[in-house]
């Protein structure tokens, strides 16, 4: 089984864009993108700070809502970041 990480925007410039991932790596993804185990409350939009996992340099100021599986609308762990709709914020993540 594969995780997939998708625009749910359409491309371009925006204010907000979304991205979300889905599959067994999902939840993982999100802790190393936020430099610690997660602590999200499931099906809650939280406010983080995402940092590049390459550098640790700060990506970007996110909100991100987790739906653990199989209590997702794909049965699968799944989480969701609305982010600046930056075209570089958004290729970077």
């Amino acid at each position: 089984m594969s995780t997939i990480v998708a625009l749910s925007t359409p491309p371009g410039r925006g204010a907000v864009a979304i991205v979300r991932i889905s599959g067994p790596d999902a939840l993982r993804l999100i802790a190393r993108l936020l430099k610690s185990e997660s602590d999200l409350e499931p099906r809650k939009a939280s406010l983080r700070k995402i940092f590049k996992p390459d550098s640790n340099d700060l990506l970007d100021l996110v909100l991100i809502t987790t739906f653990p599986g199989p209590h997702s609308f794909t049965g699968e762990d799944v989480a969701e970041i609305s982010c600046h709709g930056s075209p570089a914020v958004v290729r970077q993540l």
